[in-house]
Order: structure tokens, then sequence, then C-alpha cells
């Protein structure tokens, strides 16, 4: 049974032991190589001046090339490589020419979108300027055709002439009609064979909109008669109208004067009004 001494003592390293000289002596004339003698004078030079002796030159490139490394250049502090900056480039140039094509789209839309509106507003704008010419031209219509129908006529059909500012009038203007062309009027007009020719020359609205409107009709008249020739220049007619069922109708009429009246009598006499 192995005691804890033995254990110790196998635990225990081995010291190397120097093999004595005559060993050293048989392998160095094993080898070929002949050791140094212990007490063997000096050549000359002492030993400081052997470690003083340099080296021989070719020694030390190579060991200074095959020892030290090749060193890289140093790189400022806070620059970029090369390829980073490169990279950083074109992705700056990328965000430039993007933000660039994102507003020309943007304003070519937007350029758009105001075309459309413009172009909505002008459509709107010349639909109401149309309307508007409509509503004028159906109201001179009315006014001119009337004042023509009032200041024309002929004795051998008075009627017809009624019917026709009938048809265009309404309200009370029948009754005022019959008033001033009829009874007495009428009787005159067929005694005198007398004919009227009206020519409207101009037609002035004022106060238009979808339900009333005004105007000033302008009217040449000139009236033939058994005795004389009458001519009226510039009789102006002040008309109110009114719409009903989508047609214009003559409410009122006044008569604001003419601005001349010649008369030439059949018989050689002239008789002139201003």
């Amino acid at each position: 049974m192995t005691t804890k001494e033995e254990l110790a003592e196998q635990a225990r390293p081995e010291t190397p032991t120097t093999p004595p000289a005559e060993d050293t002596e048989t392998v160095a004339e094993a080898t070929g190589t002949t050791a140094p003698a212990p007490d063997a004078e000096p050549t000359g030079k002492s030993s400081a001046e052997s470690d003083a002796e340099p080296a021989e030159p070719d020694a030390v490139p190579d060991a200074v090339s095959d020892e030290e490394p090749d060193e890289e250049p140093d790189e400022e502090p806070g620059a970029e490589p090369a390829g980073e900056r490169r990279g950083g480039g074109r992705f700056t140039r990328a965000k430039v020419f993007g933000a660039l094509a994102a507003m020309l789209v943007t304003a070519v839309a937007a350029t758009a979108v105001l075309q459309w509106v413009a172009a909505g507003q002008a459509q709107d704008a010349r639909a109401a300027l149309e309307s508007e010419r409509a509503l004028r031209l159906e109201v001179s219509g009315a006014a001119s055709a009337f004042s023509r129908a009032l200041l024309s006529y002929d004795y051998r059909d008075l009627q017809t002439t009624r019917s026709t500012l009938a048809a265009q009038a309404t309200g009370d203007f029948l009754a005022t009609y019959d008033t001033a062309f009829g009874g007495t009027m009428a009787q005159v007009i067929v005694k005198l064979k007398a004919t009227s020719q009206a020519t409207v020359r101009e037609v002035y609205l004022a106060d238009v909109d979808e339900a009333t409107a005004h105007a000033i009709v302008v009217v040449d008249q000139q009236v033939n008669s058994s005795q004389a020739i009458r001519s009226v220049r510039d009789s102006h007619l002040k008309i109110s109208l009114v719409k009903e069922k989508g047609s214009w109708k003559i409410h009122d009429v006044t008569a604001l004067g003419a601005a001349s009246e010649d008369q030439y009598s059949l018989d050689g006499d002239k008789d002139k009004k201003d």
C-alpha cells in the first residue's frame, strides 16, 4: 500500500544532471566540434571590444525587412474612405434628383389643377354670359316687335293690328289701347284712309332679370293718308315687360315724345314740328 511519502516522492520533478566532462568531450568529438577550453587565453581583444564590434552590414537590412511590417499611411482625422465618399456622393445625388423629380411632379399637378379650375371658371363665366345675352335678346325682341306692331296699321284691317297687340300684351293694356285707338280714332283712320309703317331704330334695356324688364324703344314712323304724309323721327316709347308662361308680355307703354315731326300736305303745304 502506497503511503503519502511515496506519492510525494513520485510527484517531485526530477532534477536534470549535468553530464560529466568526459561525456562532454566525447559528444564534441562525435559531432566534430571542439568544446572551448575553460582557461583559454584571449587572442588580444577583450570581451568588451568584441561586444563593441559592429554586426555585419548585410544582416541588418534583412532583419529589418523581415521583422518590420509595412506601415500604412496615416489618414487624416475625420476623413472617410474613398469608397464611402463615392457611395455617399451617389446617394446624395440620388436624393437631389428624387427631390427635383418630386417637385416637378408636384408643380405639374398643381398647374394641371389650376388650369382645370380656371377652365371650369371660364366655362361657367361663358355660360353665364351666354344666358344673360339670350335673356336680353328675348326682351329686346319682344319690345321691338310690340313697338313696331303698335305704330303700324292699315285702315283696311285694323282688327289684325288689335289682335297682334293682344297676343303680345297682358294686363290692362288692351283696355288702354281700345281707349286710345278704338272708337273715334279708328273712325278717323278709316276716313283718311291712313296707313302707318314703323321702323325700330334702337332698343335700350334696363333692369332685366328672369321675370321683369324695362326698355326704351326708339322708333321712326311714317303715316300716309289721303290728305298728307306725316313723318315722325325718333319717337321714344317706355315699355314695361313681364314674363308669363315662358314668354315676354307687354305690361305698360308710355309715349315719351319724338325728336321731330314733318308733315307734307298733298296740296303743296308743309308743316314742321320740332
